[in-house]
């Protein structure tokens, strides 16, 4: 008899831990997807071969040459140049992201007509490159947030963009 009650004590101890470890998960930041830029004439099955090397832990689909982001050009900078081009009143950069030794600064397509900006990459050697914008759609199926199944928690997603 005493066995039993160790063995229902256990059970429900396991059944209340479950419980706390699911809830704690599930209060956690969730991504549905992410917005990544590629180098110009990057194809399709590229991206897929990029992507297979990434531990992505749910099924993902893929956008390509999507326009849900801004970013669809980029110029490269280095280090030691982006200060510089800071102080610069017409310099304008919504999006920069810090990779080795440049940064990647990300712009929208209106920012390629405007004169004053063509200007500061020409007085500074920099190239305006256009981007294959592509979304990951995380997960399968209507979007109710099941982590695991149509979403991924945010530290992986900030892993996975970080190993980009």
């Amino acid at each position: 008899m005493n066995r039993n009650k160790i063995g229902v004590s256990i059970l429900v101890f396991i059944f209340i831990l479950t419980i706390v470890v699911l809830m704690t998960q599930s209060q956690g930041a969730k991504v549905a997807g992410l917005s990544i830029q590629f180098e110009n004439e990057t194809t399709e099955s590229e991206v897929k071969a990029i992507l297979e090397n990434y531990n992505i832990p749910v099924n993902y689909t893929i956008d390509y040459n999507s326009n849900i982001s801004c970013g669809m050009y980029y110029v490269k900078v280095d280090e030691d140049k982006i200060n510089e081009l800071r102080k610069d009143e017409n310099w304008t950069s919504l999006v920069e992201i810090k990779k080795g030794n440049y940064n990647i600064i990300m712009l929208s397509a209106e920012f390629v007509p405007d004169e004053n900006f063509l200007t500061i990459l020409e007085k500074n050697n920099l190239q305006l490159k256009k981007a294959v914008v592509c979304y990951i759609h995380f997960g399968v199926g209507p979007a109710d947030w099941v982590v695991g199944k149509n979403c991924i928690l945010e530290k992986d997603a900030i892993r996975i963009k970080n190993e980009l």
